[in-house]
């Protein structure tokens, strides 16, 4: 346990999760403090090697997208098929606060690990279970990664690109670290609640669900009752002055001004475009979108008079929101992101110092929480299940009838 000040130090959970939306939430809660055990089984987390597709290693002392999602947890290797395995299981679930899964409900049924079969002999346990889809109707068993159930069943893939375009294809990922903020939330709302009431909870969360959610200005504008059409056209925005723009420099900006009747004035001075002050064609967004396309034909030919450094300058004067168009290799050399520590250089086994992002959420009154890189499958094995009681005669007799893996520092398995 760290001797930090953290504000969630001496809760503790049980990961039985896998690739990012179940460890990305317990990873927060292991920054914070809390005693997180990840239970793998012996070929590991399929998230291990996904690394591999972007150009990052994926070896036991050095895998940072691994890292990203499983730092600060203590990593144990079970093999819940066997009746020792499933006996460490449940000496793990007397000790902890939260039980958090990402594994099918039909095999978690299978395992006797189903909410239904635990909830009396752990009454304050809080479960926490994530799925593709939910639990009802005929897709309720399908599997569903972010690409797949949040980005293309949830219309952003296809409704946020320019139409005649190819769908967005996303880093994956993205869809997942969004579900487990909801999941974290949950949790954190569950072990309120029990403080009131002394009682464990079930909760849940799905990837379709959230999208749902994440996209829900699209989806009731969509609707037949509205009428907008997606996927829209680069001269049909929402708003002409919440849009991107080509600068004189081939640099690209976006503007996000929401009020276009409130700020019209504004932005026109900022744009040099005086002489459509007082034009009551474009001043109104209600007038505005009968002639969409040649306003945002305006706005396009006075933001190639500019270099992009010119207008920043420009709208920082007039306290215009903006923003440059970047690419990830501009945000690992922003100064802002290292000012703020959202960014930080983590030293790997291999001797490596690698740029990884940090939890975005900062305590002022807490210590800053460790980095702790993650290692091979099993690699705290024998120290979580010497706190639990088991003797060192018991736990190699385990590993050698492959009920668990074990790992020496060096990582071979002992």
């Amino acid at each position: 346990m760290s001797s930090k000040n953290l504000p969630l130090t001496g809760l503790r959970v049980v990961e039985l999760g896998t690739h990012v939306a179940i460890p990305n939430a317990t990873r927060c809660l292991a920054d914070w403090g809390a005693t997180v055990i990840k239970i793998e089984n012996a070929k590991g987390d399929e998230w291990r090697v996904i690394g591999k597709g972007y150009n990052t290693p994926c070896t036991d002392d050095e895998n940072p997208v691994f890292t990203m999602q499983n730092a600060n947890k203590k990593l144990i290797s079970l093999n819940v098929k066997s009746d020792e395995g499933m006996e460490a299981l449940f000496k793990l679930l007397e000790t902890a606060d939260v039980f958090a899964s990402n594994v099918r409900l039909k095999s978690l049924k299978k395992l006797g690990l189903d909410y239904d079969s635990l909830k009396e002999r752990f009454p304050k346990l809080i479960y926490t279970h994530f799925t593709g889809f939910g639990y009802n109707g005929a897709d309720a068993e399908r599997p569903g990664f972010d690409k797949a159930a949040f980005w293309a069943r949830g219309g952003a893939d296809a409704d946020m690109a320019y139409k005649g375009g190819y769908p967005m294809n996303p880093v994956i990922g993205f869809g997942d670290a969004t579900v487990a903020n909801a999941i974290l939330s949950g949790i954190l709302a569950a072990l309120l609640g029990r403080e009131r009431t002394g009682q464990g909870a079930f909760l849940s969360s799905s990837l379709y669900g959230c999208a749902i959610w994440y996209g829900g200005i699209g989806i009731i504008s969509a609707q037949e009752l509205y009428g907008v059409k997606f996927p829209k056209e680069y001269m049909d925005p929402a708003l002409p002055f919440s849009h991107i723009y080509k600068c004189k420099d081939g640099e690209w900006l976006i503007i996000t001004v929401i009020d276009h009747d409130g700020r019209y004035e504004r932005l026109c001075r900022a744009l040099g475009m005086d002489e459509y002050l007082q034009d009551e064609r474009y001043m109104y967004i209600e007038n505005v979108k009968k002639r969409k396309e040649e306003f945002v034909e305006i706005v396009k030919q006075h933001f190639l008079q500019k270099t992009s450094d010119e207008w920043t300058k420009i709208f920082d004067k007039y306290d215009v929101v903006y923003e440059r168009i970047a690419h990830f290799s501009d945000v690992l050399v922003d100064q802002q992101a290292w000012d703020n520590s959202f960014l930080k250089k983590v030293r790997f086994d291999s001797g490596r110092d690698v740029i990884l992002p940090t939890n975005p959420v900062q305590f002022r009154e807490y210590d800053e929480p460790d980095y702790r890189i993650t290692g091979p499958i099993g690699r705290d094995t024998s120290e979580v299940l010497e706190e639990i009681g088991y003797s060192k005669e018991v736990i190699e007799r385990m590993h050698k009838n492959k009920s668990i893996v074990v790992h020496d520092k060096e990582g071979d398995i002992i």
